[in-house]
Formats: structure tokens, sequence, C-alpha cells
């Protein structure tokens, strides 16, 4: 049986890892980071018994950088296709629901985001909105290195819990799956198909584990 300690480091790797996955890597030093991150967790056997990196690995290995830009360009930042796939919670709740709804999202994401008085990084010319899945996943991998260092100086983490639950909820479970069934049977979809069926086994396991009482 793993450590609730183990247990939060293989989730933080893994919400860090998919954040980088839906990233624009575009300059080549990015794109072989990534990969080099995929190499490390895709041997971590109680990882692998949630999510198989080495698919997503192997997929990008067998496949050129050059198909990888242009398949995430085809489906995430054109906005083409019969269903568009921008991975932008509060983009996508404003085609479905209008602007104020949108609008709540993502102040709520904000706000969530000012509570650790986190700002994005400008330095690179591909800044993301956010509400940008990769942004989000990368917020739920700060809240859980937070409850790893809470743990460890052995602080009260009660709100911390609560706050990856109550963000977990909004704003992954909230529109992630719809979205990740959209890519999936997408036709344009071949690296990104691998990747979400991946990410939705990541996000049936976490549903499970944080509301179902795994942690406490």
């Amino acid at each position: 049986m793993s450590s609730l300690l183990e247990i939060s480091s293989m989730r933080f790797l893994i919400y860090d890892t998919f954040s980088h996955l839906f990233l624009y890597n575009y300059y080549e030093e990015d794109y072989t980071q990534l990969m080099k991150k995929l190499e490390k967790i895709k041997d971590i056997q109680e990882i692998n018994s949630i999510v198989n990196f080495k698919t997503i690995w192997e997929k990008l290995l067998n496949s050129k950088r050059s198909d990888y830009l242009i398949e995430y360009t085809t489906l995430f930042l054109t906005g083409l296709g019969v269903k568009p796939l921008t991975p932008v919670e509060s983009k996508r709740f404003f085609s479905l629901m209008g602007e104020r709804v949108a609008k709540f999202r993502k102040d709520d994401i904000i706000r969530f985001y000012s509570s650790r008085r986190l700002k994005l990084n400008y330095m690179n010319q591909f800044v993301f909105e956010e509400d940008h899945i990769s942004n989000i996943l990368a917020f739920m991998a700060y809240l859980i290195k937070e409850e790893i260092e809470f743990r460890q100086e052995r602080k009260d983490i009660y709100k911390n819990l609560m706050d990856q639950k109550n963000f977990f909820i909004t704003h992954i479970q909230g529109w992630v799956p719809d979205w990740i069934n959209d890519v999936i049977n997408d036709p344009r979809a071949d690296i990104f198909k691998v990747v979400c069926k991946e990410l939705k086994s990541w996000i049936d396991f976490e549903n499970s584990y944080l509301l179902g009482g795994g942690k406490n």
C-alpha cells in the first residue's frame, strides 16, 4: 500500500506531464523536454497501472515532430471542425451557454490563482488563457505540490484538500470529459486521440480518489 505522500507525488507527476502534453511545444527544446519527461514517467509501475504514458511516448516517438505541430494547430488553434476543439474552458462554455456563464467560470479560475498569488508567465510567446487546459492541469499539480509540502511540514491540509476537490469538480470534471470525447471522435485526431484516452483514464481515477474519500 502506497503512503499518502507517495500517492500525492504520483498525482503531481501525472498532472504535470499532462499539462506539458497540452502545451504548444513549438520549439525543439520544449518538445525534447516533453519526450524526456515521458521517457522517465513511462516506466513507473504505480503510474502505469492507471495511465499508460508509454503508449503516448511510443506514439510521439513513431511520429514526426512536424506531425505533432500540425495536429495541435489543426485541432486546438484553428477553431475549425464539426465541433471546435479549442481547449479553453470559458470559450467552450461561451459557445454552449453564453457570455455570462463563460465569464463566471473564468473569473472563478482567476480567483483560485489569485489565492496563491500566481500569474501567467509571459516570457514565452505562446502564452495561453488562464483557463486553457494546460494551465488548469498545471494548477492541480501546484495544489498537490502544496499538499506534499504541508504533509512534510505537518501543517493543516484541510483547506488545500477542499481546494483540490472544488477545483477538480468545477474546472476539470465540469467540462474536460466532454471535450475529451469530442477530440477522440474527431477524425483529424491521431496523436491526441491517444493522449486524450489516457487523460480520460486519469480523470476517472481522480474522480474516484478525490470524491470517493481516498484522501485524509
